[in-house]
């Protein structure tokens, strides 16, 4: 059950951000996925899709098979089954591939680098590869700069509703926990995802810090991203997410909104034994 201490007044039900048929279409589909673990078998025959500006939560409780099917998709673990990015078949099991295709991976702690400024941390993730030859770098340092410009919080490039506002130029070591997921968020956003996939992000923030989260990450589906977001908050689950799938023992036992799900029995007796 949520921390009572951590309880906050949800806004009003998320709107579904794209409504045309033709852009709510899938963007991620996951098939049969598979994970095993010597004779455990983590992640059983899980399917999934992602639409484009949806938001879909994948609830249950602890060892239920969450974080190892988000290991799975983003290729950090060995998996059976199939992947399609924008109706494109994508390899398991290669991080590279899995980036490449689109889909960007936010794990349950912040990472940026904290001798860093929050703007130079996001200018540092972002995935732009032009000039960056040694030739470039002596006889085209203009050009360089300019890319390095446009890259950076309000310039050109910028995830615009991203990032912690008003302190791109603190160091990121002294920015409280809740912006420093902000700033993390900012920092997947700079690569351009087709899919933003978070572990646990409400996990340690304020109610003021999950508030600001709630609406950086419908701002983000606005834009049309989706994102696969698996979380233990009830409240915050709710709030965001357009569905959800919850796990059970590696399965999947329920699927449909968070309020039909949270109807289900199954859901009552799987999430007695741990977190939602």
């Amino acid at each position: 059950m949520p921390d009572p201490a951590r309880r906050y007044v949800p806004g009003p039900e998320p709107v579904p951000a794209v409504a045309s048929d033709q852009a709510r279409r899938p963007v991620l589909r996951v098939r049969d996925i598979r994970v095993d673990f010597g004779a455990l078998r983590a992640v059983d025959d899980v399917s999934l899709t992602v639409d484009r500006g949806e938001v879909l939560g994948v609830i249950g409780p602890r060892g239920s098979g969450k974080t190892t099917l988000l290991n799975a998709i983003t290729g950090v673990v060995p998996a059976g089954g199939k992947l399609f990015v924008d109706g494109r078949p994508v390899r398991l099991g290669s991080p590279e591939r899995s980036r490449g295709a689109g889909l960007v991976r936010m794990f349950q702690t912040p990472q940026p680098v904290r001798a860093l400024s929050g703007a130079d941390s996001v200018v540092l993730a972002g995935s732009e590869t032009r000039h960056r030859l040694l030739l470039a770098s002596w006889l085209l340092r203009p050009m360089m700069a300019r890319v390095e410009q446009e890259r950076r919080p309000g310039g050109p490039a910028a995830p615009g509703r991203a990032g912690p506002r008003g302190r791109p130029e603190r160091n990121a070591g002294v920015l409280t926990y809740g912006e420093r997921r902000l700033l993390d968020i900012a920092r997947g956003m700079v690569a351009v995802p087709r899919v933003l996939l978070l572990d646990e992000p409400s996990a340690g923030l304020t109610p003021r810090e999950t508030e600001a989260l709630l609406l950086l990450l419908r701002g983000v589906a606005a834009d049309g991203v989706g994102l696969l977001v698996v979380d233990h908050e009830s409240d915050f689950v709710d709030a965001v997410c357009d569905r959800v799938t919850l796990l059970e023992s590696g399965r999947v036992v329920a699927e449909g909104t968070p309020a039909e799900v949270r109807r289900d029995r199954r859901t009552m007796d799987a999430c007695s034994g741990g977190h939602a």
